[in-house]
């Protein structure tokens, strides 16, 4: 299994073997602006081989699973919400719904925090595959129980 490794905005990534512990800074900012996934192999000193893959992101996402629904207009379709991360949402549908890109839509989803929270968001429709839809928050700003979530429940 290949490990995430995150792109510094000076374009370094740091290396840190799964064996030895041995961390290494390497630059790789000749990946940032390549389209498809970009996966190394790397050797330590230790002479232990293991595979990376570069993430260019600018915030770190969180694999959940979440119960939610996006509602729209006075209809609510049950979704599933995948991934989290400051920006927005990965949202599995139960179907197909009519929806296009840059489109608006709300969406609420229950957190698994200790209180169950309740969240609605105001979001659009950044990508469409299939049943899964990339979503982005209208507001980046989260002073609700979402902003307590994101500081608290990412390693």
């Amino acid at each position: 299994m290949a490990l995430k490794v995150f792109i510094t905005r000076s374009g370094n990534a740091n290396f840190s073997c799964p064996e030895c512990g041995q961390t290494r800074q390497m630059d790789v900012s000749k990946y940032r602006n390549v389209d498809k996934e970009v996966k190394l192999k790397y050797t330590c000193t230790c002479k232990h081989v293991f595979s990376v893959i570069l993430e260019r992101r600018k915030h770190v996402r969180k694999d959940v699973n979440l119960n939610g629904e996006i509602i729209l207009g006075n209809k609510r379709y049950p979704v599933n919400v995948k991934d989290i991360s400051r920006l927005g949402l990965k949202i599995r549908t139960k179907g197909i719904l009519d929806l296009h890109l840059q489109d608006k839509v709300a969406v609420e989803f229950i957190l698994d925090d200790a209180g169950g929270s309740r969240v609605s968001k105001e979001v659009i429709i950044r990508k469409i595959d299939q049943a899964d839809l990339g979503v982005e928050f209208v507001s980046h700003d989260h002073y609700d129980k979402l902003g307590t979530y994101l500081l608290f429940h990412f390693n």
